[in-house]
């Protein structure tokens, strides 16, 4: 199967559309362009396609709602633009489609929601309750609440997020580029490891859009390990998206080779940030990755980051290079104190009787390619 394949004969599909391809570059949403994208979309549906819109625009839909001409850098106005923005977004949407005869469901999300398991698995359920109404979903990030997601710009990170918590099988990112272009100008066209065009990145973004190059390989990443392929091409003209899908060589697209993880690892591995690091030895290392074992507290070298029992911690090996990632079964505090340590000695050191493993077998999920 070529790299192309599974993009196009992909049942369930995220696509995500970037502020900087709905306004055309210009300072305020380009409606004529909705429209025509909207029926590129549903008319997907009619090929027994299954779609979520991940949509930026919040803030550029509420610059002339707030009088200003260009997108603003502080804080406290870009959430406000947000806030003016978001309702003229959906209003925007809810006329395309509505020529359409398809019904639209708003989803506002944060990072947040997919560390939390039982938010993740909401936000999972509905999309699938959604689709079963024959509705397209449009998500987007709740901007005016959410800081960490403007300053970062990761909508891309959360369209791929998305992707795995729906178990979707491409996501397709909508942008102002041809694709990942290599030093002489020319459209890398098919790679199944998207940390191969890592290389390629240039540092240039949109003054609309908030992420560059390097968000979108860092999605597709994340959706590769996922088991769901990945394709970065250009949003405009709209009929270029049906025209990728029908199999038409457009824009960059990454295919995963990789089987998806079962969904409680799926969400550990892919989908939850991990709020610390555990450095372990080669011993432990090799267990983990060879023979499916627990990680104990005595091949623990280094605790990074301060965290609760339940939490997502990235496992690490000496040279910093990812390998897993798991549920904890100690605080930072009590895994510093026993890190090296034999299970044995567990009771006496921490006063109470405790879990034998730091991680258990379970709970971790391998992330390393």
């Amino acid at each position: 199967m070529t790299s192309r394949e599974p993009i196009q004969r992909a049942r369930s599909i995220v696509i995500k559309v970037g502020s900087a391809v709905l306004t055309g570059g210009n300072d305020r949403l380009d409606t004529a362009y909705m429209h025509d994208l909207a029926r590129v979309i549903a008319s997907l549906r009619t090929e027994q396609r299954r779609i979520i819109v991940v949509t930026s625009g919040a803030v550029a839909a509420g610059l002339s709602g707030m009088g200003l001409s260009r997108r603003p850098t502080d804080l406290a106005s870009l959430q406000a633009a947000a806030s003016v923005g978001q309702p003229l977004l959906m209003d925007r949407w809810s006329e395309a489609f509505a020529k359409t005869e398809t019904t639209i469901a708003q989803i506002l999300v944060n990072r947040q929601d997919f560390d939390h398991r039982a938010r993740y698995l909401n936000i999972r359920n509905c999309i699938l309750r959604l689709h079963e109404a024959n509705a397209i979903p449009l998500v987007n990030e709740n901007d005016a609440v959410a800081t960490e997601e403007i300053s970062l710009g990761d909508n891309d990170v959360l369209a791929a997020k998305l992707a795995a918590a729906v178990r979707a099988e491409a996501l397709i990112i909508l942008t102002t580029a041809r694709g990942v272009e290599d030093p002489s100008g020319a459209v890398v066209e098919t790679v199944n490891d998207p940390d191969t065009l890592v290389q390629h990145i240039r540092p240039e973004k949109s003054t609309q859009g908030r992420g560059g190059m390097v968000t979108k390989i860092e999605a597709a990443r994340i959706a590769s390990l996922g088991g769901c392929s990945t394709c970065i091409a250009p949003g405009r003209p709209p009929d270029t998206l049906a025209q990728l899908l029908a199999g038409e060589p457009i824009g960059t697209c990454i295919a995963s080779p990789l089987a998806r993880h079962a969904g409680r690892r799926l969400w550990i591995a892919h989908t939850a940030t991990p709020v610390g690091v555990l450095t372990i030895d080669d011993g432990a290392a090799n267990a983990i990755t060879h023979r499916n074992a627990s990680l104990l507290a005595k091949g623990i070298r280094g605790i990074t980051g301060k965290f609760e029992a339940g939490d997502v911690v990235s496992i690490q090996d000496l040279n910093t290079r990812e390998i897993a990632r798991g549920l904890v079964n100690f605080a930072s505090d009590q895994l510093r104190v026993i890190a090296g340590r034999d299970s044995r000695e567990f009771e006496s050191i921490l006063g109470r009787r405790t879990h034998e493993e730091a991680i258990h077998r379970d709970n971790l999920a391998l992330t390393a390619r």
